[in-house]
Parts: structure tokens; C-alpha cells; sequence
């Protein structure tokens, strides 16, 4: 990676867009339905998405699912082969998109039902399929460990969870055939106000997370920021702004670089004023199994909106 950025792309990440473009749906009834869906990741060529799928108490059971990209439109979503038994998490394309990350509960040994926390796993993916789940060793602690994200170079960053205490994002250098301890971010990014759920440039040129620090939008959940990375350090993280962050929180970004997107999922309310008629027992019923009904969807924006650079540059 470069030690510096280009003065355009300094200036992109330093400048908030002067207008707040209405985020488009996802793949609304495919992708984005009246179920809860967060953490979505895509294989380089953007035509393969997988993400999570939950229980509507959201956190009994997750499981990963996947959709194509196919004559125009994207596929019925599938669970995934190795999922759909334990809670499975967070997926993570690595750059080359031959490698899929994840967290989960799943057994590490005979002797356990399930896994006392997550861990982070990964799975190989070439052209005859999936293969099988490895623990991903020199990733996990005995805190819980659940987004990833994956620079070009082999860096794994992820955000780590004590027993007791706020999350924080932690980088793992590649070592050998594995990963070397990780190295928690500076105070300007793990602000203790819990920093996480990111997503890093591939190149290290930028990270987008959560954070729920100060001077955000939401009013209880957590607003998206991005830090640059100049000269090996992480700056201040600027607010994404209105064009991302509403009173609704934010959260699981990704760049989607073949869209020239951010994407990112929102639980937005039912309902926040009374309709200006009342609701049939059709209307009402719709509203409830589509998206927007309280469940998280997945929303986009274009880069340029945010502030991010264009794929490439």
C-alpha cells in the first residue's frame, strides 16, 4: 500500500457530499423482505451476495444465505451448504473471492454442543463449490470475535468483544499460513464508545464502521465513519452524514466496488407518524411481511455520496 493518498482521494474523504441522496432498497422481495437481514458481502465480480438471515428476536439464530446474480435479476436466496445449523454471522469475501469469513457458534471439539462465543471460520470457494469450515486459528481469543474484514496483502481486521466492556476493531498481520496476534486500533478509531462492524479498503486506504461515539445521528443505535489511512495512521473518522446515517442507526457497511456502491443495512421504524387514512386489513398485512417493517434491510448509496472513491481509484 501506498504510504500517502492522492490529493483527490484525500480530499473525497475529507469532504462530506453537499446533498443527502435517498438510499435505494436492495433487492427489495429477494434480498431486502420483511424478514431481519444484515451483513452482506460480495465476491469481487458483484455477482454473488451472501448475508444473514435471522430469527425475528434477532438473536436466537442467524444463518448465511446466498443469491446470484442471473439473467437480469438476482436469485431466490439459498442457505449456504456448511449453514442453516448453528448461528452463523458476519460474511466476509476476501479481495480475491476465494475465501469466505464468518463468525460462529459452532462447535470446536466432541465435547462441546456449541461454542461458548464466536469465533471466526472461513471456508474455500472455487469453481465446484464450497468446501468445508476451518477455525480460522490465530484470529480468536477467548472474547468474542464476529465482523471481519480483509485487506489485499492477507490482514484480517476484526472486531473483538470482551465478557465486560465495549467492542473494538483489531488488526492481524498474515503470518506463514495464518495470522500474528492482533493489534488493536488506536484511541482515534476505538473510541470506547463501541467501534466495530467495519469494513476496510482493500488496500488499507480506508475504513468504514459503527460507532455509537458523540455527535451522531441515531439517537440510540450507531452512525457509520470513515477514517483514512495516511502514512501507516488512522485520522479522525468523519460522520458519513444524512445521506447514511438517520435517527435508525447503521449498520455491517461494505463497498460493493462492481456497483460503485456502500451498502449497509437499517432497521427502519413501521411506522414513525399515523397514516393519513387507516390501514385496510390488506395494506396492513403487506406492510408487515415487506420491507420497512421494523426487521433490518439492506439499503445503497453511491460512493460519491459519501464521500468514498470511485472502484479503482
Amino acid at each position: 500500500m501506498s504510504a500517502f493518498l492522492s490529493l483527490p482521494l484525500a480530499m473525497l474523504l475529507h469532504a462530506a457530499p453537499s446533498a443527502a441522496p435517498e438510499p435505494v432498497l436492495f433487492a427489495p422481495g429477494v434480498v431486502s423482505t420483511g424478514q431481519e437481514e444484515f451483513g452482506a458481502s460480495f465476491s469481487p465480480d458483484g455477482r454473488t451476495v451472501v448475508f444473514n438471515r435471522a430469527d425475528p428476536t434477532r438473536f436466537k439464530f442467524q444463518l448465511l444465505m446466498v443469491s446470484q446474480w442471473r439473467d437480469g435479476r438476482w436469485t431466490e436466496p439459498e442457505v449456504l451448504p456448511f449453514s442453516g445449523r448453528y448461528r452463523d454471522i458476519d460474511p466476509t469475501f476476501s479481495p480475491d473471492g476465494k475465501r469466505l469469513f464468518f463468525a460462529s457458534v459452532r462447535p470446536q471439539s466432541a465435547s462441546e454442543e456449541v461454542h461458548a462465543d464466536f469465533d471466526i471460520w472461513f471456508v474455500e470457494r472455487t469453481e465446484k463449490g464450497w468446501g468445508t469450515p476451518r477455525l480460522a486459528e490465530g484470529l480468536n481469543t477467548p472474547e468474542a470475535e464476529t465482523n471481519t474484514s480483509v485487506t489485499r496483502e492477507g490482514a484480517v481486521y476484526v472486531t473483538r468483544s470482551p465478557k465486560e466492556g465495549k467492542r473494538r476493531i483489531y488488526r492481524h498481520a498474515p503470518r506463514g499460513d495464518g495470522w500474528a496476534p492482533g493489534e488493536p486500533l488506536p484511541e482515534v478509531i476505538n473510541s470506547g464508545h463501541g467501534d466495530g462492524n467495519h469494513f476496510v479498503d482493500a488496500d488499507e486506504r480506508y475504513l468504514v464502521f459503527s460507532s455509537q461515539r458523540p455527535g451522531g445521528l441515531s439517537l440510540d443505535g450507531f452512525d457509520l465513519y470513515v477514517s483514512e489511512r495516511t502514512g501507516g495512521q488512522w485520522g479522525t473518522p468523519r460522520n458519513l452524514g444524512p445521506a447514511v446515517n438517520r435517527t435508525d442507526g447503521a449498520l455491517t457497511p461494505t463497498v460493493v466496488s462492481a456497483r460503485g456502491t456502500l451498502l449497509y443495512a437499517q432497521r427502519r421504524p413501521f411506522l414513525t407518524t399515523p397514516p393519513a387514512r387507516p390501514l385496510t386489513t390488506k395494506e396492513f398485512t403487506t406492510r408487515l411481511n415487506s420491507p420497512g417493517n421494523g426487521n433490518g434491510d439492506f439499503y445503497e448509496v453511491p460512493l460519491t455520496a459519501v464521500g468514498l472513491p470511485a472502484p479503482g481509484k
